[in-house]
């Protein structure tokens, strides 16, 4: 029975955790001043009335209102339920493997969440908001450097260095070909927040699952021009990472 309380109480935790996620991958990208993380309250972005107390309760609120606004009936995106049921998968997960007391675990969530967000604004926007991965590069090296949890700090010092100059050598490399930017300097900054976290032995696998899950995005996409999302590819290949080797 604690068990089965324990999981419950972790489940509303991550819901709550990905509903905050909600918010910050539609404001962050925002060149509203008027909307920020803190202000207004949730709204219907096309009618802008706020949203019900019952309505801002994570899971229960978008399938009380059957996904649509309840003043104008717009359909209300299943990307915000998605987003509820993936955090709290991963906090789930995470705290099944480790102490709710332990701050290691904290930190891992942290990343993972930034990480997720990151994915996210990238693949909507394609841009990626730099301070973010600057909180990811920290939160690496903090968790490195005070007890080695997943490398050792000089290898996290040298992801940090690796990840960001790798692609920003082959950016060069592209820009002297073409003339124009191949990687935008936020995957840069991305990848070497990861390799902060991860360490430099782990920037290899993380750029090949990157790269290949941007790649199945061009295969989806019916418009083969548009550009690929690198950082979506890279930030979900991070928290795969992460997963495993909490796991193993």
């Amino acid at each position: 029975m604690e068990l089965v309380l324990t999981n419950l109480l972790l489940i509303a935790l991550g819901g709550c955790l990905g509903s905050f996620a909600s918010i910050l991958i539609y404001r962050l990208p925002l060149k509203n001043s008027e909307i920020n993380i803190l202000k207004p309250r949730s709204f219907c972005p096309l009618c802008k009335n706020q949203l019900t107390i019952v309505q801002l309760i994570p899971f229960v609120g978008y399938l009380y209102s059957r996904g649509t606004c309840q003043t104008c009936d717009a359909k209300i995106s299943s990307s915000y339920l998605i987003h509820e049921v993936l955090i709290a998968a991963f906090i789930l997960f995470i705290f099944n493997k480790m102490e709710f007391i332990n701050l290691s675990a904290w930190v891992i969530v942290l990343i993972v969440i930034s990480l997720y967000i990151q994915s996210i604004i990238d693949m909507q926007t394609l841009n990626l908001f730099q301070p973010l991965s600057i909180i990811i590069v920290i939160a690496g090296l903090l968790l490195n450097i005070s007890n080695g949890f997943f490398t050792i700090p000089l290898d996290a010092l040298l992801g940090l260095i690796f990840g960001y100059g790798i692609l920003f050598c082959i950016n060069q490399v592209y820009k002297m070909m073409r003339s124009i930017d191949g990687i935008g300097s936020g995957d840069f900054l991305l990848l070497g927040g990861i390799g902060s976290v991860f360490g430099a032995s782990a920037i290899g696998p993380i750029l090949l699952i990157g790269s290949s899950i941007t790649l199945c995005l061009y295969v989806v996409y019916k418009n083969k021009d548009k550009d690929l999302p690198l950082g979506f590819g890279l930030g979900l290949a991070g928290i795969i990472y992460c997963l495993m080797f909490i796991y193993i």
